[in-house]
């Protein structure tokens, strides 16, 4: 865990990252709830 000064921040860098990697994206996604 890392807490960092600006939480929302940290939370868009690491969708840009995992928009940008395909393959890393693949590897933490979660299945549909069917919503």
């Amino acid at each position: 865990v890392h807490i960092v000064d600006d939480p929302l921040t940290a939370v868009v860098r690491g969708t840009g990252l995992l928009l940008e990697d395909i393959a890393l994206l693949k590897q933490v996604k979660l299945p549909s709830a069917g919503l």
